[in-house]
Order: structure tokens, then sequence, then C-alpha cells
């Protein structure tokens, strides 16, 4: 601090004390002066700050999801409230499902867990009728299009028509997918990279793009890639991470296209694999082609969507719970043909033990059969012809 001098002219006749109390009361007022200035200064500098934070454009979000990635992003967004001023949920429609298989006769309703959470916390929810989304009218005020509104989507299960992409900016329309595009485009990337045996993976935001251009072809805003799948990741224990890292990115990417610092890069079109939609011929067990690790991956991959399956006897079995054996447990001194399922007692337990591919062998711990319960390997045999219990095997496949 530069402190002002005093300066009395020559004809100013003062003693020293008087000189020294004029002096200080100089100084006193310049400091007091100076402090009112720079109090004032950080005033307006926080005032100027908060001014900005609050009228920083917030976006009006339409979200679509349907399952529980989906909700992981939904919840990230709706914490960040600096980020929406609305948010309006679109999900499926709910529907009845059969336990078991389409052999089975019992159904339950399913609400998509997206939805579930909406209406937990007092979200707007919309619903897309059963005929599908090519005539659907999304909710005001995303009826006309506005440099506010946003599109995101999640798991959603449905191709969302040119009409309804053209009502949001091009970098509006976005989606999380668990999978480091463009490897597993498509609906079902976190079940073939399990199946696949991928060692590791990611998750990518993507730009929404029309159906022509190709299912999740648009350009990357961002991803996070290298995350490890567990030797033993199954759907259900795997989802959940990449759902949070999917959430986290998310978030991430509005700020980034809330401050106009958002960048959009081409996928690598040499690196294309797709995931196509899991079917009940998906979960078909060739017992003759897939090596009993093989087989454990897509159970893993797939079993809780869809159990595999196999002919026996002209019926269906579907297998609930399996595990491969270790080669050092492996039965070599039976007959090895692929698709054979042996009875082997150990004490007063039953195993149930099936030579796969190449040699290895797959051991079955429950079985479902076409319209009954679930069952134990060793009730499931006793319900075999006594034939077939008598020489101790059966053909699958």
């Amino acid at each position: 601090m530069i402190i002002p001098r005093l300066v009395i002219s020559p004809s100013t006749s003062l003693r020293g004390s008087s000189r020294c109390i004029i002096h200080n009361a100089i100084i006193i007022d310049y400091i007091e002066q100076t402090t009112r200035a720079r109090a004032r200064a950080r005033l307006f500098s926080t005032f100027s700050a908060r001014l900005t934070d609050k009228t920083k454009s917030k976006f009006k979000i339409l979200f679509c999801g349907s399952d529980d990635f989906s909700v992981a992003s939904l919840k990230a967004v709706h914490n960040a409230h600096d980020l929406w001023e609305s948010i309006d949920v679109v999900v499926p429609p709910e529907r009845e499902i059969g336990r078991g298989g389409k052999h089975h006769k019992s159904l339950e309703k399913y609400t998509p867990a997206l939805q579930q959470y909406a209406l937990s916390h007092s979200l707007p929810t919309h619903t897309v009728p059963s005929e599908g989304i090519k005539s659907w009218t999304p909710p005001n005020p995303f009826t006309m299009p506005s440099p506010s509104h946003i599109l995101l989507t999640a798991s959603f299960g449905h191709i969302i028509p040119l009409r309804l992409l053209k009502l949001f900016p091009e970098d509006h329309r976005l989606n999380v997918h668990p999978s480091l595009l463009p490897r597993w485009r498509g609906a079902a990337p976190v079940q073939w990279t399990i199946t696949n045996s991928d060692k590791t993976t990611g998750v990518s935001v993507q730009r929404l793009v029309k159906f022509s251009q190709g299912v999740d072809a648009g350009d990357i805003a961002g991803s996070v890639s290298a995350i490890e799948v567990p030797h033993d990741a199954t759907y259900a224990t795997f989802l959940p991470h990449l759902a949070e890292i999917g959430g986290k990115l998310l978030v991430d990417l509005l700020r980034r296209l809330q401050n106009g610092t958002a960048t959009f890069n081409p996928q690598d079109e040499s690196g294309i694999t797709l995931a196509p939609k899991i079917t009940h011929e998906t979960a078909r067990v060739d017992w003759q082609e897939k090596t009993a690790e093989e087989i454990d991956r897509i159970h893993r991959g797939i079993g809780h969507q869809v159990h595999l399956w196999t002919s026996i006897l002209s019926t269906t079995a579907h297998f609930i719970s399996l595990q491969p054996l270790p080669p050092s447990e492996y039965p070599n001194h039976l007959m090895s043909e692929a698709g054979t399922a042996h009875l082997i007692k150990e004490g007063k337990v039953r195993r149930l033990f099936v030579s796969c591919g190449k040699g290895t062998w797959l051991e079955v711990v429950e079985v479902q059969m076409a319209g009954k319960k679930v069952m134990g390997v060793k009730d499931w045999w006793n319900g075999l012809p006594r034939e077939v219990r008598d020489r101790g095997w059966v053909k699958m496949g």
C-alpha cells in the first residue's frame, strides 16, 4: 500500500503534535476509502459470478429409457440441478412376461425400472403406446424445436424416428451406450461383451442419427475406455458398474454442451462389430461346437434374459444353473461324445456332467423342463424313463 505523505506549505505554522494528528487522520481516511473500494469490488465480483451461474442456460430434458442402466443415467442427471430446468421421462409400455420360458403359464406384469424411479421422484412420465413410437407425439414443450431442448436415451428399446430427432438441435440428441463404439453396435452390447470373452470394454455417449445411417452409428461425444471385464462377470453383476460410469460420463458431457466446449468425433468404421438382439435361438446350446467355457460365458451373458436350452427325448430342457468343470474333475472314463449327459453318484450327492466341444465338460446344477418347475438334477433324473436311468446317460441336442 502506498500511503500519501502530508505536505504543508512553508507559510503554514503547526506544532509537531498537530502535524502528527493531521497526518494520522489522512492515513486512516485513506485506508478506510481503500477498504471500502476493495469490498465493493469483491461484492461486484461475487454478484457477477452468481448472476452468470443463474443465467447460464439450463436444459429442458426429454429422457427415454427402460432398465436399470438407464436409471443410473437419469439419476446422475437428476442430481445435477445446475443442468436442467425440467425433466420429462418416456418409457416403454408395461407388459406381461412369462416366467420360465414360452411354455410356462404364469405371467407377471413388467414395469420398467425407469418408470418406477421417475414416479418415485415426481418426474412427469409418459408411456410409448403399444403400437410403437412411430406415431407417438412427444409432450409439451417438445412438440416445437428449441435451443434449450435436449433428447437423452439409454436402453430405450425403440429407434427414434427422424421426425422426432428433428425437434432437437443436432448436438442435443444423445445416447448412452454400454460399449466402446464402434464395437458392439446394437441391442445387446453387454451380453455380447461377456459371451465373446472381451477382456476390456467401455461406455460411449453418441449423437443419435437417423436409422438410414445405421444403428449406434452417430459421432462420439465422449467415452470411457479400458474398463476391465471380470473373468466371472455376469450381466447382472457387471451392468451396474457400466451404468454408474455412463451416468457420470453423461453429466460431464452435458456440462460441456452447456459451456460450449463439447466436441463430436466420427466412429472408426474399421472397428465395427454387431450386438444383435438376443433371441430364443441364441440360447440354444451347440454341444459339438462350443466348449464348456464358451457355454458358461453364454449363460453368464444372457441367462438373465433367456435360459440356455437343448432338446432331450423329444422335449425341451432349460438350464437354470451350470458351471464348467476344471480339467482335474473331467470324468475321462466316460463316453465323451459331445452332448452326452451322465449322472454321477458321489455318496448321497448326484451330479450331472455333460460332455462339450474339444473334450471339455460342464456340470448342470438346475434344470427346468418345458411347463414344469425348476428342479435339482437328482429329481430331474428320476423323472426320466427307466431305461435311461438304468444305463446312466442321455443324449442332448
